[in-house]
């Protein structure tokens, strides 16, 4: 199946987001039916019956409202959203590729080129990191790219439906549903740890991109005075 299966292209990667972000929302649409009688009055009001992969015959609005937000976070790549409020890939980036090719050539971090390097982090991954480990015109192994890009899919995969288990959370709180809530608790935790599990194997895989991109003299001498270059301006 190509969302359990390696991406070939970070479309790959938003197409598994987006199918489990799906299934995610379903099922917390289904806890809160289960929950609240009127929530299940409206959902069970259109009688038009739609299907989702091998379950047949499910009530429309079970699949349309979390298709809605399924699509809504595809459009507005929430991902990268909480990414962002909570810095995850501007921590990883700095420390686990930046700050490794730096040291890698022989540049000195002390807390002013870390904090340089901080600042320009955007533009630097495309300079030193992208142009080298990118799906478009690959200068690595495509099979490292691939898998790294496979370990971040499960990462976000976690991270949305963690958002979607937590908000379920909050309104089964509310109705009072404690059988639900333990449940949707469960997800959430289940979420939790699919990022913890994937953290390291993120590491791991940068680690072995840095290591390959270098691994070319000549890249790597364009690498340090493209570092030295940007942390001087």
């Amino acid at each position: 199946m190509k969302v359990i299966a390696q991406p070939d292209s970070y479309s790959d990667m938003l197409e598994r987001i987006f199918v489990t972000t799906l299934v995610a929302g379903v099922g917390c649409t289904l806890l809160v039916a289960s929950a609240s009688p009127e929530a299940k009055a409206l959902l069970d009001s259109v009688k038009t019956e739609a299907d989702l992969g091998l379950v047949k015959g499910i009530k429309a609005l079970y699949v349309l409202i979390p298709l809605g937000i399924a699509l809504v976070s595809r459009t507005v790549l929430l991902h990268d959203k909480i990414s962002d409020l909570f810095r995850i890939r501007r921590y990883f980036d700095t420390r686990h590729i930046l700050f490794r090719m730096a040291s890698s050539v022989g540049l000195a971090l002390d807390p002013s080129t870390r904090k340089r390097i901080c600042s320009i982090r955007e533009p630097l991954m495309y300079r030193v990191f992208y142009r080298y480990a990118g799906f478009a015109d690959p200068k690595i192994d495509k099979q490292l790219i691939r898998t790294a890009l496979d370990h971040w899919g499960w990462f976000w995969v976690g991270v949305e439906a963690g958002i979607l288990f937590a908000i379920t959370s909050i309104i089964l709180l509310a109705l009072q549903a404690q059988t639900q809530l333990h449940i949707c608790l469960l997800l959430l935790l289940l979420s939790g740890i699919l990022l913890l599990v994937q953290w390291p194997p993120c590491r791991e895989s940068a680690a072995r991109e840095v290591e390959a991109i270098l691994d070319d003299p000549e890249r790597k001498a364009g690498i340090s005075g493209a570092l030295a270059e940007a942390i001087a301006q």
